[in-house]
C-alpha cells in the first residue's frame, strides 16, 4: 500500500491546502492520506486561531486521517517541529511525505540537506550562531543557498534529514507554493492566499473575502466562535513573567543569554503582545523565536523538561474517514490513541494540558475527554 503523509498546521484551513492535498495525491497516488497536524499552539509560537477540532473536521473533508503532531515538537524550531511529524509518519507505515515548498524542486533540497548535515556540528557555524545569527541565516551565509531564507524550503530540508536520522522507509517529495508569500498579511491577487493574510482578514471581520480562499462552512464556523491570537495571551504572559523570578524564568526552555531580564524590563511599560514583542526582538532574537518562548513560558515548558523528552510510541488520532478507519483497523496497532479517558491521559499529558489552555483563552468547550474521534462517511 502507498501511504500519503502531510505535515501540516492548517492555521486556517484554506484552498492552497486543498491545492497542496491533491496535488500530493496525484504526485503518489496513495491507498491513505494522512494530515499530521499541529493542535492548540503551531511551529511560529502562535494560539491557533480556531481549535484543532474544527481544523480536523474541515481537513476530513479532503484526508483520511488527521493525527495530532506532538505538543512540544509543534512548538519547536524546524528540525524538531520536522523530527516529531517524521517519526509520527514513520509510526503510521507511512511510504511518502510529501510537503510545499517555494523551490518545488526536490533534487536541490536535498542538496541543501546533505550540506547543512555537515555544517551543523562545525566551527563556523556555532560561530554564526553566537554572532546572532539565526539558523537559517546562518546556513544560508555557509552554503550561499537560496533555500535557507525561504521559510517552507527551511523545513522541507529538516524533512530530509529527519527521514535520514531515523532511518524512514520515506520518500519525500515537494510540490511548490502558489499564490502570496507565507508571511503576507494582505489577501493575494492569485487564487491562493497565505494563511497569514487569512487571519489577518478574518480578524478584520473581511470574511467574504475570505471565504474566496477557504471553504465557506469553516469562515462560518470559525466566525460562530471567538478567533484566537497572541494578543488574547498578553496580560497572563505579563502576569507570569512579572511573578517569576529571574531564576525561574531562566529554567524556560529557549531562555538564553539573560534574556530573562530584558522580558521583565520590556513588559512592564507593554500595553499589548506586539508592543512587547518588537521592543525586545533584535537581529538575534526574531519574532517567531520570541513568540515560542512566550508559548514556552505560558505552558512551563522547561529546559529539562525537554532534555528529557523523547518522542512518543503513540499516535494519537483526531479524525478518520472510513477509509482511515479500515486503515487503522488494518495495522492493529495498540499504540493508537482514538478516545482520550483516564487510563491513556498521560501518554498524551502536553496536548490534553494545552487544549485546556487554549481553552481558557478561547472560551472553547470542546476538550480532549469531551469529543470523541471525529468520524466522517
Amino acid at each position: 500500500m502507498k501511504i500519503l503523509s502531510l505535515i501540516t498546521e492548517y492555521n486556517p484551513f484554506h484552498n492552497g491546502h486543498i491545492y497542496h492535498i491533491e496535488q500530493a495525491k496525484a504526485l503518489t497516488s496513495p491507498d491513505v492520506t494522512i494530515a499530521i497536524m499541529s493542535g492548540s499552539f503551531t511551529q511560529r509560537g502562535e494560539i491557533a486561531i480556531t481549535d484543532k477540532f474544527k481544523r480536523t473536521r474541515a481537513a476530513l473533508e479532503h484526508v483520511d486521517l488527521v493525527a495530532e503532531l506532538p505538543f512540544l515538537n509543534a512548538v519547536s524550531a524546524a528540525d524538531d517541529f520536522a523530527r516529531g511529524g517524521v517519526h509520527i509518519a514513520n509510526l503510521l507505515h507511512s511510504t511518502d511525505l510529501v510537503f510545499g515548498s517555494e523551490s518545488g524542486n526536490i533534487d536541490t533540497l536535498f542538496q541543501a540537506a546533505e550540506a547543512s548535515q555537515s555544517l551543523k556540528v562545525s566551527d563556523e557555524f556555532n560561530s554564526l550562531l553566537k554572532k546572532g545569527y539565526s539558523y537559517p541565516r546562518a546556513m544560508s551565509e555557509l552554503t550561499k543557498n537560496t533555500h535557507y531564507s525561504s521559510p517552507n524550503d527551511t523545513l522541507g530540508v529538516s524533512y530530509i534529514n529527519a527521514i535520514r536520522d531515523i532511518d524512514a522507509p520515506i520518500r519525500p517529495g515537494t510540490i511548490q507554493r502558489m499564490g502570496n508569500n507565507y508571511s503576507d498579511s494582505s489577501l493575494s491577487s492569485a487564487a491562493f492566499s497565505s494563511a497569514t493574510s487569512l487571519r489577518t482578514a478574518l480578524f478584520n471581520g473581511d470574511t467574504e473575502e475570505a471565504k474566496k480562499f477557504m471553504p465557506e462552512g469553516l469562515v462560518t464556523a470559525m466566525m460562530n466562535d471567538h478567533l484566537a491570537s497572541n494578543e488574547d495571551l498578553f496580560k497572563t504572559l505579563k502576569t507570569i513573567i512579572l511573578s517569576r523570578s529571574p531564576g525561574e524564568l531562566k529554567s524556560i526552555y529557549m531562555m538564553t543569554e539573560g534574556l530573562e531580564h530584558r522580558l521583565q524590563d520590556k513588559i512592564r511599560a507593554a500595553a499589548s503582545y506586539s508592543e512587547f514583542l518588537s521592543s525586545v526582538k533584535t537581529k538575534r532574537y526574531t519574532w517567531t523565536r520570541l513568540s515560542r518562548l512566550m508559548i514556552s513560558i505560558l505552558l512551563n515548558i522547561t529546559e529539562d523538561l525537554m532534555a528529557e523528552y523523547t518522542l512518543p510510541d503513540h499516535v494519537r488520532i483526531l479524525g478518520m474517514t472510513q477509509n482511515g478507519r479500515q486503515y487503522l483497523k488494518q495495522l492493529g496497532n495498540e499504540n493508537i490513541i482514538t478516545n482520550v479517558n483516564k487510563k491513556n491521559r498521560d501518554l498524551v499529558s502536553h496536548e490534553v494540558t494545552a487544549t485546556e489552555v487554549y481553552n481558557t483563552f478561547t472560551g472553547g468547550k470542546s476538550n480532549d475527554f469531551n469529543t470523541p474521534v471525529i468520524i466522517v462517511p
